[in-house]
């Protein structure tokens, strides 16, 4: 090991005090960028959650009204047989039928116009993991009977759990049905456009709508990637079983809100990043190249003695690189485990936060990658500091240097 190997490692404890003001400024800019980046991370990652989980589906279609009252030649028989040969395709992990449909809920004289949806809640979890209840809720006590209504229309009838509603919807055939159904569960919510969705049992809503077909089915992809294929496999086995042309789409095709607040959002914390990582690096210029004229008489000694200036930098950048590596990890590991941490549950922000993000829960993303950049950020910021703050040394007069106040 060179002289000027050990002089770099051993100026980082003898100057503590400035190294650590170095360290502290790297330390948080390079936390907060990776923090930042998660969180613009989770967003996306979680608007396409809910798209894709909640209201998509990799791939869907839809029965025309046709269908639905029978006067087409697809009926459940002729339904399921295009099952059995969807399910074949390796690609698809999952098919779920729900049934949609506008209705009024009433109590007591009071009505709210609804959006009533059917779901199969064996196949339909990741729905109930993304309810956010008034009231901690088993899975068990709220998907087997009664209705999941949104705060929205609970403050609206002025209804309180375990009430009874009655839902009146106009059938298929022509006719109103209308039931009542005990309020098992009160959502505060789930996406920014699901304020008045009510939830029901699918068969329960069959008998009310009285139909045995879906309105629309929801084919899960076992990877998103491979969703084009799945939609064109889809779209070949449809039409060999039906004459009749059905509505299908991938989750790209109606994810035009989403894409809109993902993209808004993306931009909106790429500015936060940019002007962060402005101010760190003059900052971080600032106490570096500080750092190097403080020391004007130790490098003036150096040069009077006959060592180069070539070594001498080498010092300084040795030593600005051993702070910048030890400060990148503090920030990494510090910020890394609150990501890690919020990551879990997330943040609720309130109801409001849907217009903004999507989701009233903002949950960071712990990705790799960003790990990787946000960690060559923190040594390529420094470590130019110290090359520039030291490029006069070359020139450098150590007379000048050693008789400087």
């Amino acid at each position: 090991m060179s002289i000027f190997t050990k002089v770099a490692f051993r100026n980082v404890t003898r100057h503590a005090a400035r190294n650590s003001i170095v360290g502290s400024s790297i330390a948080l800019a390079v936390g907060l960028l990776f923090l930042i980046l998660s969180v613009s991370s989770g967003i996306e990652k979680q608007l396409v959650a809910n798209l894709v989980q909640i209201e998509t589906g990799s791939v869907s279609f839809s029965l025309s009204d046709e269908s639905l009252e029978g006067k087409t030649n697809i009926n459940r028989s002729g339904l399921d047989k295009a099952y059995s040969l969807i399910k074949a395709v390796p690609e698809i992990s999952n098919i779920r039928e729900r049934v949609h449909s506008r209705a009024l809920l009433n109590n007591d004289n009071k009505s709210s116009d609804i959006n009533l949806r059917g779901i199969d809640w064996v196949k339909e979890k990741p729905l109930f993991g993304s309810f956010r209840f008034e009231n901690t809720k088993s899975y068990d006590s709220v998907t087997r009977s009664g209705i999941l209504i949104s705060k929205n229309v609970a403050d609206k009838l002025h209804v309180e759990e375990n009430d009874e509603c009655t839902i009146l919807v106009q059938s298929v055939n022509g006719s109103l049905n209308m039931d009542s159904y005990r309020i098992s569960g009160i959502y505060k919510n789930i996406s920014g456009w699901a304020n008045t969705m009510v939830f029901m049992n699918l068969e329960d809503v069959k008998v009310l709508v009285n139909t045995e077909l879906p309105t629309d089915v929801l084919i899960d992809s076992k990877n998103l990637e491979t969703t084009p294929l799945v939609l064109s496999k889809v779209d070949a086995i449809l039409a060999s079983e039906f004459k009749d042309t059905m509505d299908l789409e991938s989750y790209e095709g109606q994810s035009m809100v989403a894409s809109t607040i993902a993209n808004a959002n993306k931009y909106g914390f790429l500015s936060i990043v940019f002007f962060l990582q402005v101010i760190s690096f003059f900052g971080i210029v600032f106490v570096v190249r500080n750092n190097v004229t403080e020391r004007n008489k130790e490098i003036g000694t150096l040069l009077a003695i006959g060592y180069k200036s070539r070594k001498i930098r080498f010092s300084f950048v040795l030593e600005t690189l051993v702070v910048a590596v030890i400060s990148s990890l503090v920030g990494l590991i510090v910020f890394g485990s609150l990501t890690a941490i919020l990551s879990v549950d997330g943040i609720y922000l309130g109801d409001s936060a849907t217009l903004i993000f999507g989701s009233s829960v903002l949950k960071p993303f712990f990705h790799f990658p960003n790990l990787i950049l946000a960690f060559g950020i923190g040594l390529l910021y420094p470590l130019f500091s110290a090359i520039w703050s030291t490029r006069k040394v070359r020139k450098a007069d150590p007379i000048t240097l050693l008789y400087e106040r």
